[in-house]
């Protein structure tokens, strides 16, 4: 097994394409790291046991599909073309699918009227029932996220009416607006502000879009996240 350290330094060699693994073994306990030629499997823990992997080569693949155990059933951010490979023989149970988007540069973004707050572990049970992913998520998830990630909202008489929080993997995630609040730039606004926290901890931004969320991936585009490649979150039988 490699170090933390070692691991990270590796990875750093491109640390676009790598941020969601870099984030996660900062952010998570991790109890297993392999560097296999120039690819890279880890294993950790946030709200399930994760699989995460960085490789650009089919026969490294393979030698990582080979030292899985029959208990890595959860794979996180996954490239489309590793897939087959790591399926193969096997069922799905779920995926979600989702385009990688990085803000890169320093791009200005215009300040706001509006009062921020951040979220409380008090207000995941009213942010897990207004979600739309209530079979991928949990209330305990939240919980960690408002904990221990970053998160922005704006409150109407002390209720949150919209906001986003950072995901395990430290991804721009969560973005809601409450339905009578819509259409009122509420959710550009809370995007930008955690974008601005993101940048004061020295991380890069990044969201993951389902591809048909076009609401959501025209505003991630006209704040100039940039599309990087399609990732995957499933779990095999």
């Amino acid at each position: 097994m490699n170090s933390k350290d070692e691991t990270i330094r590796f990875l750093k060699n491109n640390e676009i394409s790598n941020i969601n693994i870099i984030n996660f073994i900062e952010n998570y306990p991790v109890h297993h790291l392999e560097i296999i030629g120039d690819s890279i499997l880890a294993k950790g823990t946030s709200d399930k046991d994760w699989v995460y992997i960085s490789s650009n080569s089919e026969e490294e693949l393979n030698t990582i599909k080979n030292v899985l155990q029959n208990n890595d059933k959860n794979f996180a951010a996954i490239e489309e073309w590793m897939i087959p490979i790591l399926t193969k023989d096997k069922k799905m149970k779920w995926k979600l699918s989702a385009v990688k988007l990085i803000l890169l540069g320093e791009r200005t973004l215009f300040e706001s009227k509006n009062i921020f707050s951040e979220l409380t572990p008090s207000d995941s049970e009213f942010i897990y029932q207004s979600s739309d992913y209530k079979d991928v998520i949990s209330i305990d998830y939240i919980i960690d996220r408002i904990t221990n990630g970053e998160s922005t909202c704006i409150r109407h008489m002390d209720k949150p009416i919209a906001w986003a929080i950072t995901q395990d993997d430290g991804a721009i995630g969560f973005l809601h607006v409450l339905p009578e609040y819509r259409k009122m730039g509420y959710g550009r606004e809370v995007t930008m502000d955690l974008i601005k926290k993101v940048r004061k901890k020295n991380k890069i931004p990044f969201v993951h879009i389902e591809e048909e969320n076009e609401k959501s991936m025209s505003l991630a585009m006209s704040l100039g996240f940039k599309k990087d490649k399609v990732v995957s979150w499933f779990e095999i039988e």
